[in-house]
């Protein structure tokens, strides 16, 4: 391990890459920073929400969640707003492709994208959700405060 300048002062909650030119680190404020394989740099958000975590599908699909509901989506040459419907803040994000995006926060929010919009998803509970993961879009997992849930649509 050795220390990066990243140029900001801001506390980073997140990281992810596609690959060793693409890896994006985001944080409080709206931060994002992008590495392009030699230096990182500053990237505008368009939020002053703090950013939890970052996921993508590839170099030019890539969500970050954050504070109040904060939805980005990066499709390869700026970050835009995404309207999640949520108030909840979203703490975890994870894909198994473009259409089929979940996000995870306070309150067993959970969220999903299915190519062209956010829905509210029942996760049966009322703890805070921290991360999520699957194999497929059909086998996820969410963590959080004394939860642990299990997706299985059949």
């Amino acid at each position: 391990w050795s220390a990066q300048s990243s140029g900001t002062t801001q506390n980073l909650a997140g990281v992810w890459g596609s690959d060793v030119n693409n890896v994006w680190a985001v944080g409080n404020s709206g931060t994002i920073l992008k590495w392009n394989g030699s230096t990182w740099s500053s990237q505008p958000s368009g939020t002053i929400q703090n950013l939890s975590a970052v996921w993508g599908s590839d170099a030019n699909n890539i969500w970050s969640v954050g504070y109040f509901g904060t939805a980005l989506r990066w499709n390869g040459s700026a970050w835009s707003s995404q309207s999640t419907g949520a108030m909840p803040s979203l703490a975890g994000v994870w894909g198994s492709d473009t259409n089929n995006v979940w996000a995870v926060g306070l309150g067993g929010a959970i969220l999903r994208w299915n190519g062209s919009a956010w829905s509210s998803q029942y996760s049966g509970t009322t703890q805070s959700l921290a991360g999520v993961w699957g194999s497929n879009s059909s086998n996820i997992w969410a963590v959080g405060s004394y939860s642990l849930l299990h997706y299985l649509p059949y």
